[in-house]
């Protein structure tokens, strides 16, 4: 299998763009050119900040030693350097322009004592002066982890449940095949939009919902191959053995099954990102001011028609690509694991 992954291009593809996000998620705050909790820090004044935008500030400290500052010579008003659950964090005096530039001596020599440090917000800034770079980075984090954990959830449930009704069958497989059935009849979507609006809002219980609301088609899969697999010899030999149920179905079973679950797995997990921002994007995502990709597409949506349109599409094209790269990754384990596909 492996050598045939070697040679699919949408495998390869697929897994680079995600393993670049999982480096880039995983390293977050260490990254980020706002450490500050949830990359919050809200500056009036670096509202709407085009893309490659860089501004200059001083620290609060460094301006009260010097009151008449450049920042304060033109009038510009501090603003709480704002971050939750840091209500003593530092004040920052921002300021538009390179300082120094365009000031007489006696000002310039004002700001000696002064320390001036500056930003770049290349992917610009939104109405309340947030990075736009820091919040995707940090999103990131959030839709990864949400989509892992609800994956392994989905594959651990829709697995247990598949084996049960495919092993036993009888009154087992009745019950499990009506659940799957209801659950099948219902949009996933909607599935998730009840179990939310039941559970609140919150990352938990947005990672429940998720997870809830994809196990279903792992447990189709499953049960069908379960009941193939029961009437092989390697089965009845291990019955007439004496071996337990639960040996026979998680030992002998379930490992000829690795090769589907691979698959629904990249699936699942692609499933399960966009279940997040689905919800996100219709306020029962996670709660502010964690950021999620979902959530900035629609507090930005209103700027689509406008000239920062920008502010949406960044995080709904990484939604896309996001996704885009596990169905490429799905569809290169299917073709490498397709018997009928294999050379030779």
């Amino acid at each position: 299998m492996w050598s045939s992954l070697k040679n699919s291009k949408l495998f390869l593809g697929g897994a680079s763009i995600c393993l670049l996000l999982v480096v880039v998620g995983t390293l977050g705050y260490a990254i980020t050119p706002d450490p500050t909790p949830n990359a919050n820090q809200i500056v009036p004044e670096w509202s709407n900040l085009s893309p490659g935008t860089t501004v200059y500030y001083s620290n609060e400290s460094n301006a009260e030693a010097t009151s008449d500052s450049f920042a304060s010579q033109n009038s510009t008003p501090s603003y709480l350097h704002w971050a939750l659950g840091n209500p003593n964090a530092p004040k920052i005096l921002p300021c538009k322009g390179n300082p120094g530039v365009g000031l007489n001596a006696d000002d310039s020599m004002k700001m000696v004592d002064a320390v001036y440090h500056s930003r770049t917000f290349w992917l610009g800034s939104d109405r309340f002066g947030r990075d736009i770079l820091s919040r995707m980075i940090i999103g990131a984090r959030i839709s990864l982890s949400i989509g892992f954990l609800a994956m392994l959830v989905s594959i651990v449930l829709g697995s247990i449940i598949g084996l049960c009704a495919g092993y036993f069958g009888g009154k087992v497989d009745a019950f499990f095949s009506w659940l799957i059935t209801v659950f099948w009849s219902v949009p996933t979507l909607l599935i998730a939009l009840g179990l939310s609006m039941l559970l609140g809002k919150g990352y938990y219980q947005v990672l429940l919902a998720t997870a809830l609301s994809t196990w279903v088609e792992v447990a189709r899969v499953v049960r069908g191959q379960t009941l193939q697999l029961k009437q092989r010899e390697f089965v009845l030999a291990a019955k007439i053995t004496g071996f337990s149920d639960a040996r026979i179905m998680f030992k002998h079973i379930l490992p000829n099954l690795k090769g589907s679950l691979t698959v629904l797995a990249t699936t699942n997990f692609a499933s399960a990102i966009l279940l997040e921002a689905g919800l996100g994007f219709l306020g029962l995502g996670v709660s502010p001011p964690t950021p999620s990709w979902g959530m900035m597409v629609k507090e930005n949506l209103g700027y689509l028609v406008l000239d920062n349109s920008y502010l949406a599409l960044i995080p709904g094209i990484a939604i896309m690509i996001l996704v885009m790269s596990f169905n490429l990754m799905s569809m290169g384990l299917r073709d490498a694991l397709d018997p009928y596909n294999q050379e030779g």
